[in-house]
């Protein structure tokens, strides 16, 4: 089983659950943000759209150096956290966060991510690690869509996070997920970084099942989102017999 990201739950809820049932965990975690507490960047988006005043009608973003404005509301939070990903997505995290502290000051509401979203400190993260159940892998140091970057950039944010993550916890990082991990979101050049930065496989989140032909730097992933108990034994079922 892989978690992504490093939210602080996967050491107070799944490591609990791994070790009793005996299941062996991977977790891809983004280094930068380890002891930050802004957390990941779409959890802000979430807190501001639902702290959004209710004579505003619309969101204002600064992308490169234009506005671009958006409509919100006629079709309900999750299409509204859609449509603003969609624009933040192929932003540089600085910009992303530069563009959600312009939202905040605009519309005089806070942006902390919600509790059930904080994130691993250094110290969560060496707890992790102590465990034989836990192997830690990297997934850059920012979280950003690395597809179309250039190479010398990508392969800084890949490289970056084995060497943070490897210095917390005091042993090799050999493994990668790429963030996001779609078609969209890392290409040839992504590839290329995290091989020459020394990982033994990188994971992708494109569906499927991982054989001895397939390629280590693309494994596919079956993605179990928020489903309930009954939902998620058919989901398994279905694969079983895939």
């Amino acid at each position: 089983m892989t978690l992504d990201d490093g939210y602080r739950d996967n050491l107070t809820n799944a490591l609990p659950i791994a070790e009793s049932k005996g299941v062996p965990i991977t977790i891809f975690v983004t280094s930068g943000i380890l002891g930050n507490d802004k957390g990941l960047w779409w959890d802000r988006l979430g807190t501001l759209l639902r702290s959004r005043p209710p004579r505003v009608r619309e969101i204002d973003l600064p992308v490169d150096g234009q506005n671009v404005r958006l409509p919100l509301g006629s079709s309900g939070l999750r299409a509204d956290l859609d449509s603003v990903r969609r624009h933040l997505l192929p932003l540089r995290a600085t910009e992303i966060e530069r563009a959600l502290d312009a939202v905040s000051e605009q519309w005089q509401v806070g942006s902390a991510p919600p509790p059930d979203a904080g994130t691993l400190t250094a110290e969560d993260l060496r707890l992790l690690a102590a465990s034989d159940t836990v192997t830690i892998g990297a997934h850059t140091a920012d979280h950003v869509r690395l597809r179309d970057r250039a190479a010398p950039e990508q392969q800084d944010t890949i490289s970056s996070s084995k060497d943070e993550l490897e210095q917390s916890i005091g042993r090799a990082v050999s493994h990668f997920a790429y963030p996001f991990g779609g078609r969209a979101d890392f290409d040839d050049r992504s590839v290329d970084a995290v091989r020459s930065a020394g990982f033994d496989t990188a994971c992708t989140t494109l569906p499927g099942t991982a054989r001895s032909s397939t390629d280590p730097y693309r494994l596919p992933r079956r993605l179990v989102m928020d489903w309930g108990r009954l939902r998620f034994r058919a989901q398994m079922q279905r694969w079983r017999l895939g």
